[in-house]
């Protein structure tokens, strides 16, 4: 691809940054275009698991990530109702197996090192993508701030409710999953250190629902997410006001330890969890989406940015090989569809099994070696989209299409 071509990202978030970076990495200079008059990401917490920190080490930001991470020596599982130890995932032995470390970050930490290293100048705010043109040889992007952009080739990085892709696709309607989710932020000096021993990492596990608890910023903050079934209608988003009493509902007859955890609660947010189908329609011609514009998912692996950050190295080694950027989409797309299929399948399994209903059951197939937490994930975490990021990648039968 020539360096000359001009290229635009629309949405400045963790996709389209991390897509930003991996095309300068591999010579090209990009356009940011983000809705937003700041850039900033909504929400406390994200995790990156080993094969997408591979990613951002590959595209130039390890050390920029590796600052502000918190290490996560993994995670340890209890019963929510009688606080029964289940099962221990051992994060530690996963980082020396796969290369690289697991890593939690608070997002704005995150965003911020993704936004270093990155002409400023080439970062333009307050732009929403209201329309899009495809000519022959250029797409023209119009903004409701009256701007016009000619570019050659558009990414599409703008999230769950992407305006190129619904210009691609036209209106999609998800489908409300039954679930919802709570997310609160504590700060670290105020819960004591025995409700997350042993290792600050705390997953409770009960009927209909399981809860997520650990540190962020080293000690700093206490992140907490959840999800329940519910026969409850919530809206799609990331900021509804929610009420700590209505969260504590949401849990009843807890152990104590979380029991104590919940009381801390003082603010809270709450979502639903919506789904939509599995789909190819990830782009066309000069056009490609990424991250959640392409392939939104459950948070049950944990691989919503990871699957972002492993497209942005393998997109930008793609538009470095190829001369035409719709050979480059056609085949970035042939190697990612199927992994990522097999991700959101996995994904929506491991909601499945966290939510057994037959507290035994469950033990029983933990204790048979099916971990509730991201399941079989060695060939997740194992990728090495490095060395194959031009080979089709090994998708298990049960995660198949």
């Amino acid at each position: 691809m020539s360096s000359s071509c001009r290229i635009a990202i629309v949405g400045g978030g963790l996709a389209g940054l991390a897509a930003a970076h991996a095309l300068k990495t591999f010579g090209m200079k990009t356009e940011v275009f983000e809705t937003a008059p700041a850039l900033g990401e909504i929400g406390a917490a994200v995790n990156v698991s080993p094969q997408a920190v591979k990613a951002l080490q590959a595209i130039g930001v390890g050390d920029k990530v590796a600052a502000v991470g918190t290490t996560s020596p993994g995670i340890y599982t209890r019963n929510m109702q009688t606080g029964e130890f289940l099962e221990f995932n051992d994060r530690h032995k996963a980082a020396a197996r796969y290369g690289a470390p697991y890593y939690t970050f608070h997002r704005a930490d995150l965003l911020d090192a993704l936004v270093s290293g990155l002409d400023r100048s080439a970062i333009y705010l307050g732009h929403r993508l209201t329309g899009m043109e495809e000519r022959s040889d250029r797409i023209v992007l119009a903004f409701a701030n009256g701007a016009e952009v000619e570019a050659e080739i558009v990414i599409g990085a703008d999230g769950v409710r992407s305006v190129v892709r619904q210009v691609l696709y036209g209106d999609e309607n998800p489908t409300y999953t039954g679930q919802m989710v709570w997310r609160s932020l504590l700060n670290g000096g105020d819960v004591p250190e025995e409700v997350l021993e042993p290792g600050g990492r705390i997953q409770w596990v009960g009927p209909g629902c399981h809860l997520l608890a650990y540190y962020i910023r080293g000690k700093k903050l206490v992140n907490i997410v959840t999800q329940e079934d519910t026969d409850k209608w919530v809206e799609e988003g990331w900021s509804t006001r929610g009420y700590p009493d209505e969260m504590r509902l949401s849990f009843p007859n807890p152990e104590p330890r979380l029991e104590k955890l919940l009381s801390l609660v003082t603010e809270c947010s709450k979502w639903g969890l919506f789904t939509r189908p599995l789909t190819q329609n990830w782009g066309r011609g000069r056009i490609q989406l990424i991250g959640d514009a392409a392939h939104a998912m459950l948070p049950n692996a944990g691989q919503g940015a990871c699957q972002a950050f492993e497209d942005a190295y393998i997109l930008g080694r793609w538009l470095e090989a190829c001369r035409d950027p719709a050979e480059a989409f056609a085949n970035f797309r042939r190697i990612r569809v199927p992994r990522v299929h097999g991700v959101q399948r996995l994904s929506i399994s491991n909601a499945r099994f966290k939510h057994m209903r037959d507290a035994a059951a469950q033990k029983e197939s933990i204790d048979a070696g099916k971990s509730s937490v991201h399941g079989n994930s060695d060939w997740v975490w194992g990728y090495d989209l490095i060395g194959e990021w031009n080979k089709e990648p090994s998708v298990p039968t049960a995660y198949a299409a």
